[in-house]
């Protein structure tokens, strides 16, 4: 009995340390890797939670993302009644101010995240729910000045809602943008009309400072709103993309994948679908970190990047992902709620930023260029942002 009651005592001890060990670890005061080296390019992912200009784009429902002032109209009135099918969607359709003011202090906010990573934000970002280049061309000119961001890139895709994914990098551009579409093999007609508006697979690739070409992959996958075998056909086309590029290609994949940490447990997407191509990052470094997304108090890696063989540490590209660097930036208060959770944007209160940790890693330099780019495109030029204080009726 007494060995019992030992036993008990220990493992009681073993529970509380984890526990406090945990909570230690998450309240990282700030992001503590060393200072980026030249030699070095820095990736981060972020989903900027409907990062929307205050105009209306044609054949999008965005009127939510509008100002009180534009939906005095009544057809844009009108539109919020066509458009939203729940009396939650109509209600925020037609009372949520989304103005000037709005967009410029979201702005300043993300802002604040993305800088504080590497005093200059990272080489690459790929975003996730942006609904279109000029709010992007806004946020670069106005707020990211820091970052020398000269590559802008987003392609419209059939999302009706406007959301869509992007990139911003200070890399150029190697050869032409894709948008990839999904090839969807719906189970209904009803699955069939949705799955085919769903968000398309951003390819970018571009030139790194040794003059090697990467390529990235921005997803989006449909939301846990809907079934299971979705997010599955998406891992499958995305993990056939980095797979098509070839053994040697360096190839990062990621965004926003919306596979929760129970989804994983039972589907094996993740270990299933993504392992046989490359590493996936909370698999092989983050290993204090809780989670990008926070559900409940449940933790999820939502927000994910798949790293293609040739850039592991016995790969043969000449970068190499290193797993140390692997990190969920939660550090500047502007985007922590109770210091622990990602605040979301406040429209009341007009703080937070979004409802997603920002998703880093470094990739380090180990040789010479094995397949140099020989005529990268120009870095694409950046347009001018648009009046965001007219609203566009076409």
């Amino acid at each position: 009995m007494k060995n019992l009651l030992q036993l008990k005592n220990l493992t009681l001890a073993l529970l509380l340390s984890l526990l406090v060990g945990c909570a230690v670890t998450f309240k990282k005061a700030e992001f503590s890797l060393p200072p980026k080296a030249a030699d070095e390019i820095a990736v981060m992912s972020f989903n900027v939670e409907n990062l929307f200009d205050t105009t209306h784009d044609a054949d999008r429902n965005d009127y939510t993302y509008m100002p009180l002032s534009a939906k005095q109209d009544p057809a844009i009135r009108q539109a919020c009644k066509d458009n939203n099918d729940s009396g939650y969607r109509l209600s925020e359709c037609l009372s949520t101010d989304w103005s000037e003011a709005q967009l410029d202090k979201k702005l300043q906010n993300l802002s604040k995240v993305v800088l504080g990573v590497d005093g200059q934000g990272p080489d690459v970002l790929m975003l996730i729910e942006v609904e279109n280049e000029n709010v992007l061309n806004i946020w670069n000119k106005k707020y990211l000045q820091k970052a020398n961001y000269g590559t802008v890139i987003l392609i419209e895709g059939p999302d009706k809602r406007g959301i869509d994914v992007g990139l911003m990098s200070r890399l150029p551009v190697v050869g032409k943008p894709v948008l990839h579409k999904i090839p969807w093999k719906p189970k209904n007609d009803e699955d069939k009309k949705w799955m085919e508006a769903s968000r398309g697979v951003l390819e970018v690739t571009l030139k790194a400072p040794n003059g090697d070409p990467i390529t990235f992959f921005t997803a989006h996958f449909p939301s846990q709103a809907n079934p299971t075998y979705w997010r599955q056909q998406a891992a499958e086309f995305v993990a056939q993309l980095i797979k098509d590029k070839g053994p040697n290609a360096m190839v990062i994949a990621g965004g926003d994948l919306n596979i929760t940490h129970e989804e994983e447990d039972k589907e094996k997407i993740f270990a299933g679908t993504f392992s046989p191509v490359g590493a996936v990052s909370h698999f092989v470094g983050c290993k204090e970190c809780p989670g990008t997304h926070n559900y409940r108090k449940s933790w999820s890696f939502l927000d994910a990047h798949i790293y293609s063989k040739a850039l592991l540490a016995d790969g043969t590209g000449s970068y190499q992902m290193e797993p140390n660097t692997i990190d969920v930036i939660r550090y500047d208060d502007v985007h922590l709620k109770k210091g622990k959770y990602p605040l979301r944007w406040d429209y009341d209160r007009m703080i937070g930023v979004a409802d997603h940790f920002p998703l880093y890693v470094r990739l380090k330099q180990r040789g010479e260029a094995k397949t140099p780019v020989k005529d990268e495109a120009p870095a694409k030029e950046t347009k001018p942002a648009k009046d965001a204080k007219k609203t566009k009726k076409k």
